[in-house]
């Protein structure tokens, strides 16, 4: 599919011209420089003509480890776009760094054009002509990100180089299983994820909070197409709210969980399950979200004398709301069980998904209050006429009484555990309502 990459130095506003294309805010937007670390993906399209949008780290020339992890982004955003968008800002000039981008880019013999950023008035026009400096073969476009001026017309110049047979590919593939991966800082979330892939396509350094956006990855898989998104490590609210940035990284964790069709929770083995991990599950439970339970760092905590058993015992003292989640114990690292993880969501989205007909989820309730009858009031007993499963994603059961406020909690987890029972749905959560069947006298 055609790629077109966003590039340029920190703080010109790359991630805002990359939000004003795709549509809606995906990427983290703020003053300060270097909020962008990872490479962001999004499938978008201009006038029919669909294409792939990537935002990358700014490129600059410091030594940090984090920086030069940023910048292998920037190079692999360099390498792999069919089109580039050299994002300047009009009030700097040329700078030194833009110069450097576009010798780089001369040789890669990709095609290109320099947005020169913040030309939002017709008396800021006369601050792009500097740029022309830079070459007669460069395509120079004065917009404003930020309000949309020209976005437009520098559109139609991008996609003049999209191949007319491009297919266009639907963004909202029904078909592609959408999984977070989500948990603390620094368990191996990141790892995971370019194990998965074979490349180091996320920034993975030793530094808590290196991720800070919701990265979604598209990614086939034994004939099956995922949509994976990597997600900022959720601490405390106390901690993370401190930090505007952080703040926001907090949110899009939360709705990337909601997004998503299955949950990876991943915990660190050495560490156990702390109150924090607790909180990340019960959010992606309460979303109504099947959860997957990803141990990761296995191989050292077998050598620290972690077992099994002490894991799984965690999980029933401190997860009890799960419904019999799937456990995995992996390495990041090694890649032990990492792809015996497609495995499981798999069948979660299967279980996830499911539909049982009425007749038969009629016939498991009969027999059911065969078994254990519902409770009587006063002199009458509490009556089931018939369920049905209304929807799916998840199974949603609505079953039919003379007297919904007499069902007690506990006769509704009886319902839901028979459910359970008969048809599975082990680790995918189950919403139960309990409602009046309107007698043919009501009004």
């Amino acid at each position: 599919m055609f790629t077109l990459g966003i590039i340029g130095r920190p703080n010109v506003g790359k991630s805002t011209l990359f939000n004003r294309i795709a549509g809606r805010r995906v990427a983290i937007t703020d003053d300060r420089p270097g909020v962008t670390r990872d490479r962001i993906e999004v499938l978008t399209s201009w006038t029919g003509k669909s294409f792939k949008l990537v935002d990358s780290a700014g490129f600059d020339l410091k030594e940090d480890i984090l920086k030069k992890e940023m910048q292998a982004q920037f190079y692999k955003t360099l390498e792999s776009a069919d089109f580039l968008i050299l994002v300047a800002e009009s009030s700097d000039g040329i700078h030194a760094l833009d110069e450097i981008v576009v010798e780089m880019l001369r040789k890669t013999g990709k095609n290109f054009c320099i947005a020169v950023n913040k030309v939002d008035s017709a008396i800021k026009e006369n601050l792009m002509w500097e740029f022309y400096k830079l070459g007669k073969d460069v395509e120079i476009v004065g917009i404003s990100a930020l309000h949309g001026r020209n976005v437009d017309e520098l559109l139609d110049l991008v996609t003049e180089h999209i191949d007319k047979n491009e297919e266009d590919i639907d963004e909202e593939n029904e078909d592609r299983i959408k999984i977070t991966v989500a948990g603390c800082p620094n368990v191996g979330k990141s790892s995971l994820i370019n194990y998965w892939l074979g490349e180091e396509r996320v920034i993975v350094t030793p530094i808590a909070g290196t991720t800070r956006d919701s990265v979604d990855i598209v990614f086939d898989y034994n004939e099956r197409s995922y949509l994976l998104t990597d997600t900022a490590g959720i601490r405390k609210k106390s901690v993370m709210f401190k930090d505007p940035i952080e703040k926001i990284g907090y949110f899009r964790s939360i709705d990337a969980l909601r997004r998503s069709n299955i949950a990876v929770c991943v915990i660190d083995a050495c560490r156990g399950i702390n109150e924090q991990d607790v909180k990340i599950i019960s959010e992606a439970w309460e979303a109504n979200k099947p959860v997957v339970i990803v141990v990761n760092k296995w191989d050292l905590a077998a050598k620290e004398g972690v077992t099994v058993k002490q894991i799984r015992t965690q999980v029933n003292e401190k997860l009890q709301f799960l419904a019999n989640p799937p456990i995995l114990f992996v390495s990041a690292a090694t890649g032990k069980n990492c792809f015996e993880i497609f495995k499981t969501t798999d069948k979660l989205f299967a279980d996830f998904t499911k539909r049982i007909s009425t007749h038969t989820v009629n016939s498991v309730l009969e027999e059911a209050l065969a078994k254990h009858q519902p409770p009587a009031i006063g002199a009458k007993r509490l009556k089931f006429y018939y369920m049905t499963q209304v929807s799916a994603r998840p199974p949603y059961f609505v079953a039919f009484v003379n007297h919904p406020e007499a069902v007690h909690f506990s006769y509704k987890r009886f319902i839901v555990n028979t459910i359970r029972k008969n048809f599975g749905f082990d680790g995918v959560p189950i919403r139960l309502s309990i409602r009046k069947r309107k007698s043919i006298f009501d009004d």
